[in-house]
């Protein structure tokens, strides 16, 4: 994930779609701006906001929302995490560098990024990353495993099955995703999606993508067994993506479908869709030489001029589920 630079958000344009499944008050997507952490409710008002000390580069909630994990903007890769108890407002450092590249090279240093909460809160999925200044957009140069930090023994370990990634290494730009039942992680590389357990003994890629739209990303977990994803074809740099196509892969069968049955509000479009919720999708799309972000929910739509630190929160409800991804 990238941080650019920040606008103005633009005001909530309501998109009269019915009413929520979720509590009117229960808060599906969270935002940053500057200092300012932002939880929203899918009508568009705020249900929290939190005023922090710095910016943010990224950043994860627990479920319960009284722990957050925060990534300082160190680098544009990422940089240290902090654990902020949201009750009593203390803050602890998570990471110190070092936790896998041993050896840097002069003026490299190791940063951290994409950090998610397990479902049972004990546990944090999060990318390690390389930065070299000046060489940022150098994929090999940001590659890194994924680790796990264990909150009841302060111990961190590297998930060894993310080390060798088809022989090459560890990639990039990880975004690990936890299943709902926390035994596996879903994380994106620059070369597709895998699946590792949480433990890191094992790796399976995903079988998506086509000939015709080879370029993929895997957007979520719904359910225990089955993955949203976006394929599109091979594109040059800031080219529109009108052929993004959101699928849905069933793991157990290996057969993907559309998401008519998936979505239960109209999408205006699924270009650029990076994450999504039953109830919420953030899209980043590109325009001209830049890029915008997107925030979508069942009766609301935020525009961003720029891209914006934003997550959903909160994945599909079980009634909402395709029979055979639970």
């Amino acid at each position: 994930m990238r941080i650019w630079s920040l606008g103005t958000i633009v005001t909530a344009v309501s998109l009269a779609i019915p009413a929520v499944t979720q509590s009117p008050k229960y808060p599906v997507v969270a935002f940053a701006i500057g200092r300012t952490l932002t939880l929203a409710t899918a009508s568009g008002q705020i249900a929290r906001e939190i005023h922090l000390k710095h910016p943010l580069f990224d950043f994860a909630f627990s479920r319960d929302r009284n722990l957050l994990v925060t990534v300082a903007p160190d680098t544009e890769h990422g940089g240290t995490m902090s654990l902020l108890d949201l009750r009593g407002n203390s803050q602890t450092q998570l990471t110190n560098g070092h936790l896998y590249f041993k050896h840097l090279n002069k003026g490299e240093t190791e940063v951290y990024d994409d950090p998610q909460f397990s479902p049972d809160g004990r546990s944090l999925a999060f990318a390690i990353h390389g930065n070299l200044p000046g060489d940022g957009n150098d994929a090999e140069e940001n590659s890194g495993p994924i680790a796990v930090f264990d909150f009841k023994s302060h111990q961190i370990r590297v998930l060894k099955s993310t080390e060798n990634i088809d022989g090459q290494g560890p990639c990039s730009e990880s975004n690990p995703m936890w299943s709902p039942d926390g035994k596996w992680i879903l994380f994106n590389c620059e070369n597709g999606a895998f699946i590792t357990d949480a433990l890191g003994t094992n790796l399976h890629p995903l079988k998506i993508g086509t000939e015709d739209k080879p370029v993929t990303s895997a957007v979520a977990w719904v359910g225990n067994n089955c993955v949203l994803y976006l394929q599109s074809a091979d594109v040059p740099p800031y080219a529109p993506r009108a052929s993004d196509e959101a699928r849905l892969l069933n793991l157990r069968t290996s057969e993907s479908q559309g998401t008519a049955i998936l979505f239960t509000f109209p999408l205006e479009s699924v270009a650029g869709l990076a994450e999504a919720s039953e109830s919420a999708v953030i899209r980043r799309n590109s325009w001209g030489s830049g890029y915008s972000s997107i925030v979508e929910t069942k009766e609301t739509q935020w525009q961003f001029p720029s891209p914006v630190t934003a997550h959903v929160l909160g994945g599909w409800l079980y009634a909402t589920i395709p029979q055979g991804c639970d």
